[in-house]
Parts: C-alpha cells; sequence; structure tokens
C-alpha cells in the first residue's frame, strides 16, 4: 500500500507525469539539463522530478563520464522494471502468466490458437478507432494510416518508430517490448502473439502483400524490426 500511494503521488503531479512521457518516448538516457531546458524549469526542480520517478521505480539512473573531466554525470533512463497498480489489488502478471504456461503445454495447438487470438484483436482494433474519430477507411492516405497505426500501437504498449516509408513499404521497429517478461518466460508464444497483432492492424488498413519481422529482441537485437510491403 505505501508503494501504490508513493507512485500514486509521484504521477498525479502533471510535471512530473510529462517528464516520465517524455523520457519513456524518447527511449534514450537524459541529463538534469536535458529535462530542465525541454521542460523550461530550473535544473535543482528537474533534479527532484526525476528523484522522485527514479524513487517509485518507473526510472533509473546510472553514472556516465562526460568526456569533459570533472565527476561522473548522472543519466537517466525508463526502467525495465513493470509498475502495476489495482484496485482492489489484484496480480494480473500472475494471471497472464498461468494463461501462456497452460497454452504453451497445448503445444503447436495452444500457439496457434494464441496466434490467431492475437491476429483478430490486432484487426479489432482499427475500427472501433475510425469510428470514433469519424474516418472513412478508403479515403485514407498513407500518411493518415500509419498515424492511426502508431496511436493504436501506443494505446496497447507499442511505440512504433519509422524507418523508412514510400508507396509500398514500411520499415519500423519498437525497442521495448510491452510484455518482456512474459517474452522472457515464452518467447516463441509471446513473439507469435505480438506478430500476429501488429500484422492484424496492418491488413486492416492495408492490402499487405508481405509482412516480415527482420529483427527480434530475443535474439539479442536492440530493437523488434519489421519489413512490411503494401499493396495500396
Amino acid at each position: 500500500m505505501d508503494m501504490t500511494l508513493k507512485v500514486t503521488s509521484a504521477l498525479s503531479d502533471p510535471t512530473r507525469y510529462s517528464i516520465y512521457l517524455f523520457i519513456s518516448e524518447r527511449k534514450q538516457e537524459v541529463s538534469v539539463q536535458d529535462i530542465a531546458e525541454e521542460f523550461h524549469i530550473h535544473p535543482n526542480v528537474a533534479r527532484l522530478h526525476l528523484a522522485k520517478l527514479e524513487e517509485i521505480r518507473v526510472l533509473q539512473s546510472e553514472y556516465v563520464k562526460t568526456g569533459k573531466g570533472g565527476r561522473p554525470g548522472k543519466r537517466y533512463i525508463p526502467s525495465e522494471e513493470v509498475v502495476q497498480l489495482s484496485f482492489p489489488p489484484r496480480d494480473f502478471r500472475l494471471l497472464s502468466s498461468l494463461t501462456i504456461a497452460s497454452l504453451a503445454k497445448l503445444g503447436e495447438e495452444g500457439f496457434k490458437a494464441l496466434v490467431e487470438t492475437g491476429y483478430e484483436y490486432g484487426k479489432s482494433l482499427v475500427n472501433p478507432y475510425l469510428q470514433s474519430h469519424n474516418l472513412s477507411l478508403i479515403e485514407l492516405s498513407q500518411a493518415e494510416k500509419l498515424h492511426i497505426l502508431s496511436e493504436i500501437s501506443t494505446s496497447i504498449g507499442f511505440t512504433l518508430d519509422e524507418s523508412m516509408t514510400d508507396a509500398d513499404q514500411i520499415k519500423f521497429h519498437y525497442d521495448h517490448c510491452p510484455f518482456n517478461e512474459n517474452a522472457q518466460l515464452e518467447p516463441m508464444f509471446i513473439c507469435g502473439l505480438h506478430n500476429a497483432l501488429l500484422k492484424g492492424m496492418f491488413e486492416t488498413l492495408y492490402s499487405v502483400e508481405e509482412f516480415k519481422q527482420e529483427e527480434n529482441m530475443i535474439n539479442d537485437c536492440s530493437t523488434c524490426r519489421y519489413h512490411v510491403i503494401v499493396t495500396n
């Protein structure tokens, strides 16, 4: 309960919450000075906000040599630790771990069921978004489709970064697996689920000729990287 109160108290401050979002989306280490300049606040205030975010374990820090002599500077990055809040207390991570373990025991049939569920869920995310924003699929430009994919992906924990887009090719990657804990236990199942979910989203918005994962964090790559060929 003490940790729950600390987390809710720390993130209730609008500036502090904005700082956390900025760092988590940037995915690069930042200094106190970076935050002070970005949010137009005094470095001492920035340091206090960062310390509070580190205290609730949504950020972690390390000392890095600046190359300018003197003491190493402190740098902050998003924490790999998951902070979960629920009222009343519920351990949904345990539920998800048990569910994945149960499907894994079914072998190929379990994997197939998980992939089919992920694909259908990915497709189901798109139409409600279009309806809520009064958008027609046939009238969307590629840039608008990419924006929709990015927004929906962010809402479920994937922050997609585009590296190349043209008339018929899209390359994108993400750097933080939103279900990293489960992926470490059953990597093939979780990766299959993620691929199917993203593919379902793409195939609802585009006619997809090829959907290929080129790199995978499970294989010690820095990102999960995809190459998609579309016909519209």
